[in-house]
């Protein structure tokens, strides 16, 4: 997935292009969990990085968690020119950068579907977003998700018929 930034910076939710230094960010809170999931995308100083990054902070965090959990967190950098590109993407500590198909764009779907619930003031549910947008349900799939099914059954007699075909 090779954008030039206005572009990406619309697939990441942000409608400008943001400048070094500037960040964009979303965040929601829900009082009876005590849970806050803020999300934002951010320029370095040098205007030759982007990330983008989700997290869910506790007030009282479950036994055994820290008050801060990272579920996303996306680099993007200029590939060729103009044309940005996906160099990074870690889910829950957890380097998936090339372990699904076309994770460079489902990395940026499952950002926006983030941001959507927070733009709506919702905590999202972070694993049925995960499973919708960086599950691996289409054909060809490889080992992180569902299978891409059956191979077909060629049976050579039927390609190598030639009976009746005038041969």
């Amino acid at each position: 997935m090779r954008l030039p930034l206005n572009e990406l910076m619309e697939k990441l939710g942000v409608s400008y292009v943001l400048s070094p230094y500037e960040t964009f960010p979303w965040s929601a809170y829900d009082g009876e969990t005590g849970r806050t999931c803020s999300a934002e995308v951010r320029m370095n100083p040098d205007g030759t990085e982007v990330e983008a990054e989700i997290q869910i902070l506790y007030d009282d965090p479950p036994e055994g968690k820290a008050s801060v959990e990272q579920i996303l967190w996306a680099k993007f950098k200029p590939h060729i020119q103009t044309q940005w590109d996906t160099s990074d993407l870690w889910v829950r500590r957890e380097n998936w950068s090339g372990k699904v198909y076309n994770w460079e764009e489902k990395c940026c779907n499952f950002f926006r579907a983030v941001i959507t619930e927070l733009a709506q003031g919702n905590i999202p549910d972070i694993d049925a977003l995960l499973e919708r947008e960086l599950s691996e349900k289409e054909r060809f799939s490889g080992s992180r998700g569902s299978g891409g099914g059956k191979s077909p059954k060629i049976r050579p007699e039927q390609l190598l018929n030639m009976k009746g075909q005038g041969f």
